[in-house]
C-alpha cells in the first residue's frame, strides 16, 4: 500500500526559500514545483522550471530552492521500494509531465482526501497515487528516446488491442487483426510482441479464457454456449484450450466452482 503521511499543496515561502534534509525525511515524497528552482541531484544544480516534479526516495538528501518565488506541492508517503520501483516513475530525476493539468487534479484530490480524511480516505489517497503514477509511467515510457519515434505506433496497437479483446468472441484472425493498424502479418506479431510480450493469438485466448470463467459460474448457461459465447466454434477446441490455460477441463472446473460453494 502507498500510504500518504502528509500533503503540502501549493505551499508558498519566502522569496529564495531553501528546503534542505541531508538524510531525506525518512519517506519518499512527490515534489510537484509550481515556480522555478535550483535542485542539487549528485552534486550538480539542475534547474527545475515551472510544472516539472520530481521524486525523492527515502534516506537521500533533499536540496532545492527558489530561484526567487518559492510555490511548490509535495507528497510524503511510505511504501516498498519493489512496489514504487514497479510502477516505473522515475526516481531523483527531474521530471516534465506533458499535461500539467491532469498531473494537478491528482494532487488537488489527493489534497482534499487528506484533510477532509472521509470514510476510506486512506483507500482512497492510494488509489489515486497509484493512478497519478500509472499515468506518469506510461507518459514517460511513450515519451523515452528509445520509443519516441514510435510512440504513435504504439498507441495504435493499444487500441487495437483493446478493440481485439474487448471483443474477444468474434472472429480474429492472421488476416485481420493486421488489417486495425495497417501492417503485415509479420510486423504485427513482430510488434504486437515487442510492446505487450506476448502474441496476439494467445493474448485473445487468454482474454477468452478469463471470460469463460466467469460464464461457467452461471448454472444456466451450458459449455457449448459458454465456448459459443468466447468464440470458439469447436467444443473440443474450446475444451483443449481451457484446459492448457486452467489445468482442468470446463466441467472438472465447474465442478470446483460448485464445491467451493
Amino acid at each position: 500500500m502507498l500510504k500518504v503521511r502528509y500533503v503540502g499543496y501549493e505551499v508558498v515561502g519566502e522569496n529564495y526559500a531553501r528546503i534542505f534534509r541531508p538524510n531525506g525525511s525518512g519517506d519518499y515524497v512527490l515534489v510537484y514545483f509550481h515556480e522555478t528552482m535550483h535542485v542539487l541531484l549528485e552534486n550538480e544544480i539542475a534547474v527545475a522550471e515551472p510544472d516539472t516534479m520530481i521524486l525523492y526516495k527515502p534516506g537521500v538528501e533533499q536540496d532545492f530552492s527558489a530561484l526567487r518565488d518559492f510555490s511548490a506541492t509535495y507528497v510524503h508517503f511510505t511504501a516498498d521500494s519493489e512496489e514504487v520501483a514497479r510502477l516505473g516513475v522515475p526516481e531523483m530525476k527531474v521530471l516534465c509531465p506533458e499535461n500539467a493539468g491532469i498531473v494537478l487534479q491528482f494532487l488537488e484530490q489527493l489534497n482534499r482526501e487528506y484533510y477532509t480524511r472521509d470514510i476510506g480516505f486512506e483507500d482512497q489517497m492510494d488509489a489515486l497515487l497509484r493512478n497519478l503514477f500509472v499515468y506518469l509511467s506510461r507518459e514517460f515510457h511513450e515519451n523515452s528516446p528509445e520509443l519516441a519515434d514510435r510512440a504513435s505506433l504504439y498507441r495504435l496497437f493499444c487500441e487495437a488491442r483493446f478493440t481485439m479483446l474487448s471483443n474477444c468472441e468474434k472472429e480474429w484472425a492472421s488476416t485481420n487483426m493486421p488489417e486495425m493498424v495497417s501492417k503485415s502479418r509479420s510486423q504485427f506479431y513482430k510488434y504486437y510482441n515487442e510492446f505487450f510480450g506476448i502474441s496476439p493469438m494467445a493474448d485473445l485466448n487468454r482474454a477468452r479464457i478469463e471470460k469463460a470463467k466467469i460464464l461457467l459460474t452461471n448454472k444456466d448457461v451450458s459449455v457449448t454456449e459458454v465456448a459459443s459465447l468466447v468464440g470458439y466454434a469447436s467444443i473440443h477446441h474450446f475444451s483443449r484450450t481451457f484446459k492448457e490455460h486452467t489445468g482442468l477441463s470446463p466441467l472438472q472446473y465447474v465442478k470446483r466452482i460448485t464445491n467451493r460453494r
